[in-house]
């Protein structure tokens, strides 16, 4: 039987129940979990007023969803709000797919998002929804390329469990002082907002904005876990690191820090790892400058090793991918501010700006 059309139009809050109806295809089969995803997304977002999404309608019901993540960029000295979306969350009912809904609702947004917000950057495509960004005209930008420490046993201890799911109260993690280190289960958004803002900007990069609307907003996220590591001076936080866990609590994913590079970086790397509370620790290549990248090396990180190598065979290597907001792009479209925004090289990153960390 031939389905009907398909209307594509601007999310709106009369559809959510339908869409969180249909997440479940996508998220999972928790409702409770899926609700507050979604809320702390996309409706709680301080970047936009309401939730940005398209929807499929099938006579008025919605059979698909695609939603866009704000975060704030700035070019230092020439543009402090750059909005750029992360396209992801892209869910067509299963009776319904193979219709090329996703690339409608994608095309819907580049025209309803024009003007509005500068970059779309996907953070997070599969190999199935890759060739779809492609065929709506996304650049790769660089390839998602782990650096990770790990020895062949703690490599082996994490792969066995890794379709395991246990709390971070299961974790080998000692919260508490440890010396100049706090491990802690929150975030200190004034503290950790000032000390990003110390930091000399990056001038001539596209980089994150990390104030503290950021931080009270950012680590909301209820999908994922977070370990907060503070170095502390005079019990005030001089530095800060923070990793996302996997799903088995074995594996450490460097997501912000700060400062980058200096003596409280270092330091609580090498208690993470004296301390073996992570069989594997790993943070994206695309995120290192020359100096991190030599502190990580001295702490024996790699790029490649048996992880990237089991991980391609897994998962194959994917890229981010970006768009300027248009449906019909010229070559000035890929500037901003004078910076070609389909070179990795233009931007500085950390790990945290995306909505998979």
């Amino acid at each position: 039987m031939t389905q009907p059309e398909a209307d594509i139009v601007h999310y709106r809050p009369e559809f959510k129940p339908q869409v969180l109806d249909l997440l479940p295809h996508l998220w999972g089969s928790d409702p409770g979990k899926n609700r507050s995803y979604f809320e702390w997304k996309y409706e709680a977002n301080p970047y936009t007023k309401s939730p940005l999404g398209i929807v499929a309608l099938q006579q008025d019901r919605v059979v698909g969803f695609r939603g866009y993540f704000a975060v704030r960029f700035e070019v230092p000295g020439r543009n402090d709000n750059l909005l750029v979306l992360c396209p992801g969350d892209t869910c067509v009912h299963p009776g319904c797919r193979r219709q090329g809904l996703s690339v409608k609702m994608g095309k819907l947004a580049m025209r309803e998002y024009t003007g509005k917000y500068g970059i779309f950057l996907n953070t997070s495509c599969s190999q199935d929804s890759l060739p779809g960004y492609l065929k709506m005209g996304f650049f790769p930008l660089t390839s998602k390329v782990y650096v990770t420490r790990s020895t062949l046993l703690g490599l082996v201890r994490y792969t066995l469990s890794r379709r395991q799911v246990f709390p971070i109260e299961a974790s080998r993690i000692q919260f508490g002082s440890h010396g100049h280190i706090l491990v802690s289960h929150t975030p200190r958004p004034e503290e950790m907002s000032t000390l990003v803002a110390r930091q000399d900007r990056i001038e001539g990069k596209i980089g994150l904005v990390q104030d503290i609307t950021f931080f009270r907003w950012r680590f909301g996220n209820p999908r994922s876990k977070y370990v907060f590591y503070y170095w502390l001076e005079d019990g005030v936080a001089a530095g800060y690191v923070v990793l996302g866990l996997s799903p088995n609590n074995r594996r450490g994913h460097i997501v912000d820090y700060a400062p980058a590079g200096g003596r409280a970086f270092q330091e609580i790397l090498r208690y993470i790892i004296q301390s073996k509370q992570f069989d594997l620790l790993s943070i994206y290549g695309f995120c290192l400058d020359d100096h991190l990248w030599q502190i990580l090396k001295g702490l024996d990180f790699k790029t490649d090793s048996l992880v990237r190598t089991l991980e391609r065979k897994l998962y194959g290597e994917l890229p981010l991918l970006i768009r300027p907001v248009k449906e019909n792009l010229v070559e000035a479209d890929c500037f901003v501010e004078g910076l070609d925004i389909r070179r990795i090289e233009n931007w500085s990153l950390k790990p945290i700006f995306s909505d998979a960390a």
